[in-house]
């Protein structure tokens, strides 16, 4: 059995991306069931990770993230967004994300596998916030529902 007080596999980095419409609301997706951590399970707008090989970078350094910046990070979240939930880049232009901080975060996915559970995350996760009007066409591999 898994020690589910311990953080699952290696750190790594990720984003976590909080799309906000003009009234302030929320957008909400629901994991497909089909995932392999989480399933169906309701969170924030998207969650991926940066890719090492693109050009331009996803990877900041460590100026990028010391000057709030963040370009590699905000790439990756466009290139998710539009994977996940349909949602093209003129919509959530880079410009207009906005880096809060970065955090350490780590669970188990005990919630679909258990107290056995051997699969989770562990991140050093970018947060990141935008307001933006946006069409969503979800990818029905990625998200089952949305709100």
């Amino acid at each position: 059995m898994f020690d589910t007080a311990k953080p699952r596999g290696t750190c790594h980095r990720a984003f976590s991306v909080f799309l906000f419409d003009e009234q302030g609301r929320l957008l909400l997706q629901q994991r497909a069931k089909a995932k392999i951590t989480f399933p169906g399970v309701w969170t924030n707008t998207c969650c991926s990770h940066p890719l090492v090989g693109y050009s331009p970078t996803e990877v900041d350094t460590p100026a990028d993230v010391a000057s709030g910046l963040t370009p590699g990070v905000k790439r990756a979240a466009v290139r998710k967004l539009k994977h996940e939930l349909g949602i093209e880049a003129h919509q959530v232009p880079e410009a207009a994300f906005k880096f809060l901080t970065r955090l350490h975060y780590w669970a188990a996915d005990t919630i679909t596998h258990g107290p056995s559970a051997e699969w989770g995350e562990h991140e050093i996760d970018y947060i990141l916030f935008i307001q933006a009007k946006v069409d969503v066409v979800p990818h029905p591999d990625e998200v089952d529902d949305f709100k």
